[in-house]
């Protein structure tokens, strides 16, 4: 038997299997099948994959979302087309939202210990619920509920900038670097005077309020500084419950300045971000709840996150390097697609560092010319070239030490990768091979994707990656 586990019907659908002995075979954002980002469905070729012997477990408890149903804003969703959906769910088992957001990034911890963790989800809003802090036993220690949203702030600001809400908070964060911060002490007053009955429209006007009389740079900055202040106080209250250890998930995990804050802070002997923090990431977090409970472990095992379609082929580093020194920059898609919201090699575009070729990328990707670019780094050169925390996963901030423009942004930082040597991603030879020829251990690295698409899952959207955008992939 398998432990399946999957999200669906509001945004973000998502698809994974937990086996017997607790490894992970497979785990899927449903979007790279349907090519429509953040779908809320999950694809055929994906609901295929489920065998009649499988213990399948939702990630929310849909009662609840039911009853709240006609009262919250479904995105693409109406509320009544939502409702349809809700009832017609087949499945062995549930949890609730942010269950399956702390499950995700707890049953994922790289430590063995689990009583000295803590818990934190933060997101827009699940069933009702926008904050939680769990224990070890995955038992709820305290909440929060719409409407006081992290989530829910950050997106409004998204959308009165002219962004995509549920995509584009990334840019809001890159936004920041330029603006300065002009309200977040307002943001955080508003914030705690929310009552259960304030409705959206509330905060939709507070917010309107602030972009007639700031620039949407300085609003950004803004939103910014007091979402860092939140994790700050979040996580100043898991610490002195006595807790040593902190796991982060949930949508609002993916503010990496934010979790560079708490790192740096020093309250925690040690922090998990959880790799796949979003809804999609919530399947596996809702196979591994089941899997955990059924079985009295305390932890899948996690090996990295190369989980999703196999390429079924491995491409050949030379080629990709010399490619790069003529033509400064490439895809490539070879292995396993990524679970979670980062390419990490596996459906990567890359570019040679030490070239100006941020507005080139940028252009490919239509993206906007100031959002900035992470660079992929050989381990063992990490501490070289950057100061400050930095992982596999991308998920904090490092200062750069380096005067390579184009994988540091305007405020002097970096989303660093950190390519291990065990990586199981040819990634790890590429770099290598570029480090051979030219001296310099990183390449710049971006999803294979086009802005407002999923990032290239197969050899079908290889090809027409290619031939839309004329950029050579190497398979």
């Amino acid at each position: 038997m398998r432990y399946c586990g999957f999200s669906e019907y509001f945004h973000d659908a998502g698809l994974a299997f937990v086996n017997e002995d607790g490894s992970i075979p497979f785990a899927a954002h449903s979007e790279r099948y349907s090519g429509k980002k953040f779908d809320n469905r999950l694809h055929d070729d994906l609901l295929k994959m489920i065998k009649d012997d499988d213990h399948v477990t939702f990630y929310e408890d849909h009662s609840i979302r039911q009853k709240n149903v006609a009262k919250m804003e479904f995105g693409q969703l109406g509320p009544q087309h939502a409702l349809v959906m809700l009832n017609a769910l087949d499945y062995d088992d549930f949890i609730t939202h942010h269950q399956s957001h702390a499950a995700a990034g707890f049953y994922t911890r790289p430590w063995e210990s689990s009583e000295d963790t803590i818990t934190l989800t933060v997101d827009g809003v699940g069933e009702w619920q926008t904050m939680g802090m769990y224990n070890h036993k995955m038992e709820l220690l305290k909440q929060w509920e719409h409407p006081v949203s992290l989530g829910l702030f950050y997106t409004q600001v998204t959308k009165l900038s002219g962004l995509r809400t549920l995509e584009d908070e990334f840019v809001t964060m890159g936004m920041s670097a330029y603006g300065n911060d002009v309200c977040s002490q307002e943001i955080w007053d508003f914030f705690w005077a929310l009552k259960a009955n304030t409705s959206r429209a509330g905060y939709r006007s507070f917010f309107s309020d602030l972009f007639s009389k700031h620039t949407k740079w300085d609003v950004s900055t803004s939103i910014q500084v007091f979402a860092e202040r939140i994790f700050m106080h979040l996580a100043k209250e898991c610490a002195d419950m006595g807790y040593k250890k902190l796991v982060v998930s949930g949508g609002c995990a993916q503010n990496i300045i934010a979790m560079t804050k708490i790192k740096e802070s020093g309250r925690f002997e040690d922090m998990h971000v959880a790799v796949a923090p979003t809804d999609a990431g919530s399947a596996l977090g809702a196979a591994a709840w089941t899997y955990c409970k059924q079985t009295g472990n305390d932890r899948v095992k996690w090996k990295d996150a190369f989980l999703g379609h196999d390429m079924g082929c491995t491409i050949n580093p030379k080629e990709v390097v010399a490619h790069l020194l003529k033509e400064e920059h490439c895809g490539i898609a070879s292995g396993k697609a990524e679970f979670g919201p980062r390419a990490l090699g596996n459906r990567s575009l890359i570019a040679d560092p030490r070239k100006d070729v941020k507005d080139t990328v940028n252009r490919i990707k239509k993206r906007q010319a100031y959002r900035p670019f992470a660079p992929a780094i050989l381990e063992e050169f990490a501490d070289e070239y950057f100061e400050g925390p930095m992982n596999e996963y991308m998920q904090y901030q490092a200062v750069a030490k380096h005067d390579y423009k184009s994988v540091t942004h305007h405020d002097g930082t970096a989303r660093v990768q950190i390519v291990k040597k065990n990586s199981n991603s040819i990634f790890r030879k590429v770099i290598e091979e570029f480090y051979e020829q030219t001296g310099v251990p990183m390449l710049l690295n971006t999803s294979l994707n086009i802005r407002g698409m999923p990032m290239v899952n197969n050899h079908k959207d290889v090809t027409r990656f290619e031939e839309k955008y004329g950029t050579a992939v190497f398979v």
